[in-house]
């Protein structure tokens, strides 16, 4: 071998071990909370539920309580027990509650910073001199993922330049067969400000078919329903429909099975025999509700029925999130903390308030009172009596808990960003979405921990007896 050729060679294997090793990736943070690879697998907390697959709620029960949290929480409406009619002062309260004006610096798409001007267009577009009582009468379903908006405008807005992922504009979303109420409509035309089961906002009017309170309400109750057990299910795909080819359903959502459709006549083109048919919503050229029949196939991850109520069904579900983006206010076609836990409890059929402060002052499920009177300890020996699917809440956020090892709770919950003490050491660790971690590591600071700031705990379900 000739020595340059040698030589080259050497130095192609020194500089090979060189890149290996500048390579070899030191053991991860994660494993230094105790995150294992087998932690991230839903399996291995199943293996330790200690009830499993029992159900620790009826349908009947479930059902019964759901009521009482429609009728009794202020952020949610029953709509049997919906008013006949709004006066337009209440209407308008509803609208200024929400739609205030910004009073601190903004940026449009993380750089250009809001003008006075632009907002001064987005409060014009209120309408607020045209609000009229409503007779409760026009109502309308969702027809497509519906961004629910704090202000009538697309405009996506941050704090901070640079940033991309709080819009403050953005409050909630509503999915494809949800009914609303409509009460108001922008100068534009463009936008309705809505009342949904949960939620009341503006949404963009292209997303809404507009029907009557009976003919939304009789959709929205019809049966038999296919419920999405996924974290996100597609539509067959529709070569002349674009508006229903592989759209989206999200978890917990419903929808009405079509029955009686002869196996012999197609939908869309395509048999039924390895499908589901269900209606669905759709915007018509005029603006009103239509029906149409659409196929999910049968391999698709929803059923018949809602899920039962047991632990293992929590720990399965909110392991199909794993790892999606976290979404403020469902932005992204991801959720955000709270709406990770309403989806999840949802495809059981157990209703929540959306947002985190609702969920952890509501009164319907077993609450338990963090004082701020207790000292770390005594909050470290409550925190280690917590069982799987009990919501933690600190200010601004939620945890679910999906088991418990010498660590102390382990909890998945869908954050912005993750804290945790490391040796004595206060860490940032990139999260931006669906992550499992043990919860007594957490921290706001370098001196507070999560354990530090819980309020209360919210125990959906009860043990098993």
């Amino acid at each position: 071998m000739r020595p340059t050729l040698r030589y080259a060679i050497g130095s192609l294997l020194l500089a090979s071990a060189a890149l290996a090793a500048a390579f070899q990736a030191p053991e991860p943070d994660w494993h230094r909370i105790g995150l294992t690879q087998e932690k991230l697998e839903s399996g291995y907390w199943l293996e330790r539920a200690p009830f499993g697959e029992a159900a620790l709620m009826s349908p009947q029960a479930i059902a019964g309580r759901n009521q009482r949290i429609l009728k009794s929480e202020t952020t949610m409406v029953s709509w049997p027990d919906w008013p006949e009619s709004l006066d337009a002062e209440v209407i308008r309260i509803r609208i200024e509650d929400l739609s205030k004006r910004p009073q601190t610096p903004l940026f449009i798409n993380s750089d250009k910073a809001v003008s006075e001007i632009e907002i001064d267009a987005w409060m014009d577009n209120l309408n607020l001199s045209q609000v009229q009582a409503s007779d409760n009468r026009l109502f309308g379903l969702v027809v497509a993922r519906a961004p629910l908006r704090r202000l009538p405008t697309d405009e996506r807005v941050f704090e901070r330049q640079g940033s991309l992922d709080i819009d403050r504009l953005q409050e909630s979303a509503l999915f494809p067969g949800t009914p609303v109420a409509v009460l108001h409509e922008s100068k534009d035309r463009k936008w309705l400000f809505v009342q949904s089961e949960n939620y009341a906002a503006w949404v963009s009017s292209s997303k809404i078919g507009i029907a009557t309170r009976t003919e939304a309400l009789a959709y929205a109750e019809r049966q038999p329903r296919l419920y999405i057990t996924g974290s996100r299910v597609h539509t067959v795909f529709h070569p002349y429909a674009k508006h229903i080819s592989e759209l989206a359903l999200d978890m917990g959502t419903s929808y009405p099975i079509r029955t009686g459709w002869p196996l012999s006549k197609p939908v869309n083109d395509q048999g039924s025999i390895g499908a589901w048919i269900i209606d669905l919503p759709i915007r018509s050229q005029s603006g009103l509700l239509d029906i149409k029949p659409v196929l999910v196939p049968r391999s698709a991850d929803a059923a018949a029925t809602p899920l039962v109520a047991s632990q293992a069904n929590l720990i399965r579900q909110s392991f199909k999130f794993l790892g999606e983006r976290y979404g403020w206010g469902h932005d992204y076609n991801g959720r955000d903390c709270s709406g990770f836990v309403s989806e999840v409890y949802r495809s059981m059929g157990i209703l929540l308030p959306r947002n985190t402060g609702d969920q952890q002052r509501s009164m319907a499920f077993e609450r338990i009172v963090f004082d701020s009177g207790l000292n770390r300890q005594q909050r470290m020996e409550m925190l280690k009596q917590l069982r799987i699917g009990d919501l933690v809440y600190i200010p601004g956020h939620v945890m679910m808990v999906v088991g418990q090892d010498s660590q102390g709770p382990w909890v998945i919950h869908d954050t912005h960003r993750t804290n945790v003490i490391i040796d004595g050491r206060l860490h940032n660790l990139p999260s931006n979405s669906v992550v499992v971690t043990p919860l007594l590591p957490l921290a706001l600071t370098g001196e507070r921990l999560y354990a530090d700031a819980v309020t209360a705990v919210q125990r959906i379900l009860p043990s098993k007896h």
